[in-house]
């Protein structure tokens, strides 16, 4: 995987590239809240098969710069469409994990046009229609931070998958846990991105921008962002098809990942 940086407004912006050739029909993967390109590494394998994969590191997170104000998704959102332009890529399939997810829905209303499909992974959008998330408050993020590392890692791994993942798949269990102590965000980014994310659920987002055929995925078991919420994509989304993944939570692109990968190769592979 080719690790590369763009000049941002912060600094420099991280992302990676991996795949077939440069030819390859490209997917633009965007991570979940305080989390960097690792929650799309053991998709890797399969998906490219048949894509280039770009993964980026959100401003603050993992090898980007770190931010010093506030900012809004949409701002993130920005920062990914750059990387795309510097690549002179202007058309590609979008994934969006969890808060991934709110960013790629600013993406849509940014440059739409440029999506020719999108997956919507365990997330959700704004309005009534969605049922919303336990909210992470300031106050808590900074407690929870005085925590030991791998005690923060081991709670909030077993908080986000299948109860019976450690003991079915001890290996992979294990391999998330590792991955969330090697990639921890430092707090001040996880509060200020934690407020964008509340701002963006608080506003008032348009889905009818969404034009492109989506695919709306989540863990049947999700206890963080329920699974219905693909559901209620689909209600608002022309174009929306929905999957759960049996047995899994809302890491469940980790906890079964060839599945995932499998899934979306099938999804994507039909359109680009």
């Amino acid at each position: 995987m080719q690790a590369l940086t763009i000049k941002r407004d912060f600094g420099e912006l991280s992302y990676y590239k991996d795949g077939p050739n440069a030819n390859a029909p490209t997917l633009l993967g965007i991570s979940g809240f305080g989390c960097t390109h690792y929650n799309y590494l053991d998709l890797l394998p399969e998906l490219t098969k048949y894509f280039q994969v770009i993964l980026i590191d959100n401003r603050g997170m993992g090898q980007s710069g770190k931010t010093t104000k506030d900012y809004t998704l949409a701002d993130v959102a920005t920062d990914a469409l750059a990387v795309m332009a510097h690549e002179n890529i202007n058309q590609f399939g979008l994934m969006g994990i969890s808060m991934g997810g709110f960013i790629a829905q600013e993406l849509m209303i940014q440059a739409g046009t440029q999506v020719k499909a999108l997956a919507l992974m365990c997330t959700l959008s704004s309005g009534p229609e969605f049922f919303p998330p336990a909210s992470l408050t300031e106050e808590g993020l900074r407690q929870f931070n005085t925590f030991d590392v791998a005690l923060q890692a081991e709670f909030t791994t077993s908080a986000t998958v299948h109860p019976t993942l450690k003991e079915k798949n001890p290996s992979q269990y294990k391999r998330i846990v590792d991955l969330r102590i090697q990639n921890k965000a430092d707090i001040e980014e996880t509060v200020r991105q934690n407020r964008a994310a509340v701002a963006f659920l608080k506003s008032t987002i348009d889905l009818s921008v969404i034009k492109c055929p989506t695919l709306a995925m989540a863990g049947s078991l999700d206890r963080f962002v329920s699974p219905e919420n693909t559901r209620s994509f689909a209600k608002k989304i022309k174009q929306c098809q929905v999957s759960l993944i049996d047995e899994t939570d809302h890491f469940f692109f980790l906890e079964k990942p060839t599945e995932v990968a499998q899934t979306l190769n099938r999804f994507f592979k039909e359109i680009l």
